[in-house]
């Protein structure tokens, strides 16, 4: 009878995980407005994995990423402990967008590193556990390879707006700062594999303008973000502005993270 039980138990969990893993792709479609990265409108449209499949160069952004990388191996040069809260959540944003460029671009020992880092700051921030649990559990997906990296994406994609409502719940700086983080690697990309579209950002830099002054950040992250809001606004958006974009990310990244 034992047995029985035992048996039909392992039968339920394993249908529920098949179920879990199917519905994948729709729940992620759910939690992700269907919008144009490259015409956001609206503060809430922050959206990591669909601006990165904007860029259209999803074999390079692993390249791209380690490149434009301020935060280099986080198993070895990097750490939170020495950082403030507001940093630790800009620093999340960052890592969560490196992870999605190594995943797209099959470098899935570093994508497992960055979520590996998120996973590690979770037990100190004292997030949910059903938050730490998620991540831990895509940590472990992304190392295991088993799924193909569409459903991948997919799962990982459900972190942003899951770790949205918990920044939000802790402050409008630390939502803030979470986005920053994200969207300042993903802008940094798009620089670095010449999508000047994309670049032209100018309502979510009116947004990032206005927020970092209203939480009085340094002076040279508010000049970093106005040069790039210039650059936005440019009909015609050179090489050379890219280049300079991708000096102003970097420039607000070592001042924030």
């Amino acid at each position: 009878m034992k047995t029985y039980f035992l048996k039909k138990f392992a039968f339920l969990a394993l249908c529920m995980a098949v179920a879990f893993f199917t519905a994948l792709p729709c729940l992620a479609q759910q939690a992700r407005p269907a919008v144009n990265p490259g015409a956001i409108s609206g503060q809430q449209d922050f959206d990591s994995i669909r601006f990165q499949s904007a860029i259209g160069t999803d074999k390079a952004l692993g390249s791209l990423a380690k490149q434009n990388s301020v935060i280099g191996d986080p198993n070895v040069s990097f750490g939170f402990a020495e950082k403030s809260e507001e940093s630790k959540f800009f620093i999340i944003g960052a890592l969560y967008s490196e992870a999605i460029a190594f995943l797209k671009s099959g470098q899935n020992e570093l994508s497992a590193k960055r979520l590996g880092s998120i996973e590690k700051e979770f037990i100190n921030l004292q997030v949910p556990a059903s938050l730490y649990n998620y991540i831990s559990k895509t940590k472990n997906l992304v190392e295991l390879k088993k799924l193909d990296t569409a459903t991948l994406q997919d799962f990982l994609a459900l972190f942003q707006p899951f770790f949205e409502d918990y920044a939000k719940g802790k402050g409008a700086d630390r939502l803030t700062l979470f986005r920053a983080g994200t969207w300042l690697v993903d802008v940094g990309l798009a620089a670095s594999a010449g999508n000047k579209m994309l670049l032209k950002q100018t309502e979510r830099l009116d947004y990032f303008v206005k927020e970092m002054k209203r939480m009085d950040a340094p002076r040279g992250v508010i000049e970093s973000l106005e040069a790039i809001q210039q650059i936005s606004q440019k009909k015609d958006i050179t090489d050379k502005d890219a280049d300079t974009v991708v000096k102003m990310v970097k420039k607000i990244q070592t001042t924030l993270g």
